[in-house]
């Protein structure tokens, strides 16, 4: 599969802008990436997600009706999500329909009009939200964990907030938040699609235009980096019927150079194929868990890497056992070749795989450029999974399984 070469450009009014073509495609996938996230509440824990809710309940030229209806009325998609430390706001349509993505896409990061009456509204659907969560213990255990991994830093905001912390935000708390962090130099703009780097020039011209985008004067408000972890274990008794686990440690960042090797040790323990070694060593072989499962989340600077699993309440510490038995076999054991070249193979289809998905790629691209001024391409991906040794994976297992590093935090049903 050839790969895909993407260009970054420099609209006049100083935004970085990551075009990649793809020809024969019928749509076009499109959106600002904003390097902000909940890593930047301060005060306000949910803040930067309330902002995105907020971003859809209208502008000064177009009501919150018109906000979500204006691509849906050609078939199109307009979304966002909020992370640690980024906000993406984007938009799928046809190709036909770059302008008017464009437009609306424009529209809502800069001339929202963050109004009280529908903030008092969104502060609702914002608590049903967290509501949702708390009653999933999947999700609340995971949320859980990393707060208590991280501590007093700010990563370790759940980035909903709380219902206590979303109801004392207000509509100047948001516009502060804009006029703080919604800059150009502290965005980037991801095209990818069958339309030409022109068009999407003339489109960011004509629309950015109408509205005052800040520039020049961002100063960005820094992340310190994390240091002070220290590993914990805790139980906890719950109201739902099973017991839930989930066991890690931080990890490397998003350009650390032991980065591939995790990648590969996290697909082969416990990625999403049925034949992860978990999943082989709980499920198939015992039938203790219906689902298991490892993670690996970087963030710019951090990461975090993680076990997790449900089951009844009388399988738990045979399923920790079995666990920590695969986690020794990746610390003492080094892979054969044939093992080797298995696993990256499957890795490397996977991303081939996701690569097909033009809003994915989008979303990559964007993110790669708005935090290191470059973005991984697919090749380079798999030139990197490619020198990937045995012992580069086993050295991994040694330094981030240590038994003294894990944290854990378990559900026990009551």
């Amino acid at each position: 599969m050839p790969d895909r070469r993407y260009s970054i450009l420099q609209h006049e009014s100083g935004l970085r802008v990551v075009h990649l073509r793809i020809p024969g495609s019928r749509l076009v996938h499109a959106g600002f990436m904003i390097d902000t996230g909940s890593c930047h509440d301060g005060e306000h824990p949910g803040l930067a997600h309330a902002l995105e809710h907020m971003m859809f309940k209208g502008t000064n030229r177009r009501k919150a009706f018109h906000v979500i209806s204006s691509l849906e009325v050609v078939g199109g998609e307009l979304n966002a999500y909020t992370t640690k430390d980024m906000t993406a706001v984007y938009a799928s349509t046809e190709s036909r329909h770059l302008q008017k993505a464009v437009d609306v896409l424009s529209d809502i990061v800069f001339n929202s009009s963050l109004p009280e009456n529908e903030l008092i509204k969104e502060k609702k659907v914002i608590t049903d939200e967290i509501n949702m969560y708390l009653d999933s213990p999947e999700e609340n255990i995971y949320d859980e964990f990393q707060e208590k991994v991280f501590g007093d830093h700010p990563l370790a905001h759940n980035i909903l907030g709380t219902r206590e912390s979303v109801e004392r935000i207000s509509s100047q708390d948001l516009k502060d938040f804009v006029g703080q962090h919604y800059h150009i130099e502290n965005m980037v703009f991801s095209v990818v699609g069958n339309v030409s780097e022109a068009r999407v020039l003339q489109a960011l011209d004509k629309y950015l235009k109408r509205y005052e985008v800040r520039k020049g004067k961002f100063q960005p408000k820094s992340v310190l980096p994390f240091t002070e972890y220290k590993p914990f274990q805790e139980r906890q008794e719950s109201d739902f019927m099973q017991a839930y686990a989930i066991i890690g440690s931080p990890a490397y960042g998003e350009t650390h150079p032991h980065r591939y090797p995790l990648l590969l040790l996290n697909n082969l323990l416990g990625g999403p194929g049925m034949n992860s070694r978990l999943n082989l060593a709980i499920r198939e072989k015992h039938g203790y868990t219906y689902h298991v499962e490892s993670g690996y989340q970087s963030f710019k600077e951090e990461g975090l890497f993680h076990c997790y699993f449900s089951c009844e309440l009388k399988y738990l510490e045979k399923s920790l056992a079995l666990m920590f038995k695969e986690w020794k076999r990746l610390q003492d054991e080094p892979m054969g070749a044939r093992q080797l070249s298995q696993a990256k193979n499957q890795y490397i289809g996977q991303m081939v795989m996701s690569n097909e998905n033009g809003n994915a790629l989008m979303l990559h691209l964007g993110k790669g450029v708005l935090r290191h001024g470059t973005a991984t391409t697919l090749q380079q991906a798999i030139e990197c999974i490619k020198v990937v040794q045995a012992e580069d994976i086993m050295a991994v297992a040694q330094e981030l399984l240590q038994p003294e590093r894990q944290s854990q935090l378990l559900y026990i049903p009551n």
